[in-house]
């Protein structure tokens, strides 16, 4: 596995109109809440993982467009393009599909025919609130997939944001339009999200047009909250589906629909324990045109129907203590799949679902930071998953965070993760055993409160049976093995100036 080093600094000259916002924007910084890590509000610099949280209002100064930008300002994640031009997320160096969790709204993107997150990637920076960001394996809270990293994409309207429009445009037949429309009645909160995003592009004989829209909506109350959104992306296949670059832009494309809904309810039981219970249905499908070579056109159709359950239970009632039990049910099935040729070659390889293939899958995990006094926390937990078509998986997690004084912090954790074979791996090679991983990490963090932070980690994580492809999906011989540094700095020297500076090994 190859190593990388990545070292960006940015400059951003605050408008004026901002100034007065200077010193809360840099005190959020320093002191950034996030749920991500243990489901409960915690400050990134306490949470028992190495987070980072990206927030819209300097994302927007730096110029970002999409999601896929946005994580490139995380330490230790880089970004490329399949041939095909489908863009890719590499954590850690950990470059295979499906080693990364992606959450919209606390809703799973990742589908069990491939663990696919891409085609939420272009999603629009205009509708985000924030992305909080896990760097490293959090197979605890989230199970299969977190091995590398975990991703939470908060958007605008699901905190009841004011109402936005926005409208951009460029070269290529290129624009984006958008809004956000909230509104109060009595004590129900509503909130609609949309956006339409058009590109022509084709460069150097490569098809890279792009089709793409979304439609969100929220509604709650104290206790409840109904989530849905559609989304549908139509992009070119630039140098082909399958590496041979396709001459009409009118003809091959790769399709992806997604439709999920999400009813949850959260209560107090006590003033120091709370439940939250939810219920959702997704829905993915795939459709591609392409060229193999010279044999011909090929065409894929594939969908599948997810429904899921769960139910949280956070409580301080043990003095000390910060605990969080949950269950997780869910049933996948594939509704639809075909893999058709313009003319039959029985030799090559097809990677098409049997079409009644299905996966239940039932979780139990507890998580619990126990303080040995107000500077020194403990954070142990451990996840059982059981899938109906592979079998079983144990994460376990231990962390210590301790505050040596208000400006110095110390972190260390031990965690392992796991990632079970997507359907597409497995029909390629039905006997594919479960990626598992080992991770130790260290870090140290520095806060001045006047003008920067620091935070700095070193990592390593062991994979084993890690999933690769060839002609066909095979698994490594040896543990495959991942080490590195990363490291932010945030400096502000003056109310004009905003400096941040993030380098990773």
């Amino acid at each position: 596995m190859s190593h990388f080093f990545s070292l960006i600094l940015i400059s951003t000259l605050l408008l004026s109109n901002d100034i007065p916002n200077f010193e809360d924007d840099f005190l959020q910084s320093l002191e950034e809440v996030s749920e991500i890590a243990t489901k409960s509000k915690l400050n990134i610099d306490d949470a028992p993982a190495f987070v980072t949280v990206l927030n819209y209002e300097k994302l927007r100064k730096l110029g970002i467009d999409n999601i896929q930008e946005a994580l490139a300002q995380v330490p230790g994640v880089q970004l490329k393009r399949e041939a095909s031009g489908v863009p890719v997320i590499i954590f850690r160096g950990v470059s295979q599909k499906g080693e990364v969790k992606l959450m919209l709204d606390g809703v799973t993107i990742n589908n069990t025919y491939r663990g696919s997150i891409f085609h939420f990637l272009d999603f629009p920076i205009e509708l985000v609130e924030r992305i909080e960001v896990i760097r490293g394996a959090g197979s605890v809270l989230y199970g299969s997939g977190a091995i590398s990293g975990v991703i939470n994409i908060i958007t605008k309207s699901s905190n009841n944001s004011s109402s936005t429009l926005f409208v951009s445009g460029a070269t290529h037949d290129n624009y984006k339009g958008g809004a956000i429309v909230s509104l109060n009645i009595d004590d129900v909160k509503i909130a609609l999200d949309t956006y339409y995003e058009k590109d022509q592009k084709f460069i150097d004989s490569t098809d890279r047009h792009l089709k793409d829209y979304s439609v969100g909506v929220k509604i709650n109350n104290e206790h409840f909250a109904l989530l849905a959104r559609i989304k549908k992306s139509d992009v070119g296949n630039a140098y082909g589906a399958l590496s041979v670059p396709d001459s009409k832009t009118d003809k091959y494309n790769n399709v992806n629909d997604t439709l999920f809904t999400q009813l949850t309810y959260k209560n107090s039981l006590t003033n120091k324990s709370d439940i939250k219970i939810l219920a959702g249905y997704k829905q993915y499908g795939q459709e591609i045109q392409g060229r193999y070579s010279t044999f011909g056109d090929i065409q894929t159709r594939y969908k599948e129907d997810a429904y899921y359950a769960q139910i949280d239970f956070y409580s301080k009632i043990i003095s000390y203590n910060e605990f969080l039990i949950g269950a997780k049910y869910e049933t996948a099935k594939v509704t639809q799949s075909e893999w058709i040729w313009e003319s039959t070659i029985p030799s090559l390889p097809k990677y098409n679902v049997t079409p009644d293939s299905n996966r239940d899958t039932t979780s139990l995990y507890i998580n619990d930071k126990y303080s040995i006094n107000p500077d020194f926390d403990i954070t142990a937990g451990i996840r059982y998953d059981n899938y109906s078509d592979f079998g079983d998986a144990l994460s376990p997690t231990l962390a210590f965070v301790y505050r040596i004084n208000p400006k110095w912090r110390i972190k260390s954790l031990y965690s392992q993760a796991y990632r079970v074979p997507s359907w597409v791996e497995l029909t390629s090679n039905p006997n594919l055993k479960a990626e598992t991983s080992n991770s130790y990490e260290v870090g140290v963090i520095y806060k001045d409160r006047k003008s920067s932070v620091v935070r700095f980690n070193i990592y390593r994580t062991e994979i084993h049976n890690l999933i690769t492809k060839n002609t066909t999906y095979t698994q490594a011989l040896d543990d495959s093995h991942f080490f590195g540094a990363e490291l932010e700095y945030l400096f502000t020297p003056s109310q004009d100036l905003d400096l941040t500076l993030f380098a990773s090994y």
